[in-house]
């Protein structure tokens, strides 16, 4: 009988769904750090199977399976929904949300400027340009 390698996080219910088709499986329960690295790991993979949606109800399942952890890893961090909707609401009064589609290219800035040294600090997420003179 052929066995495949899942590594990874599953929904509650899929242990069941195993065990009532007579398969066999190895596998634990994780807690605490463990289980927060997993739900990333498993947000990262959902985030991907958003982009390889075929349809409008591919979209909405992948799209409830983010939620879905995004929720869990709020309950298994402390973070309410309260708190999180207030994030949400003080964040988009001040820097607003992203249906305007906005996208920055290159953000030029004075040498002394606070943000250099923040944009230097992150060169995997902010690589700094050579420009020639």
């Amino acid at each position: 009988m052929p066995t495949f390698r899942y590594a990874k996080l599953v929904r509650d219910n899929i242990p069941g769904f195993h065990i009532e088709s007579g398969h066999t499986f190895t596998g634990r329960k994780l807690k605490g750090k463990e289980l927060v690295n997993a739900l990333v790991a498993k947000l990262h993979e959902e985030t991907d199977e958003v982009d390889g949606a075929l349809s409008h109800d591919e979209l909405v399942e992948e799209l409830a399976d983010i939620q879905q952890i995004i929720d869990d890893l709020c309950t298994v961090s402390g973070i309410s929904k309260k708190d999180m909707t207030a994030v949400m609401t003080k964040k988009a009064a001040r820097k607003g949300g992203f249906l305007q589609g906005e996208y920055i290219e290159t953000v030029t800035m004075p040498t002394d400027d606070e943000w250099v040294a923040y944009c230097r600090n992150a060169p995997d997420k902010y690589p700094e340009v050579k420009v020639s003179e």
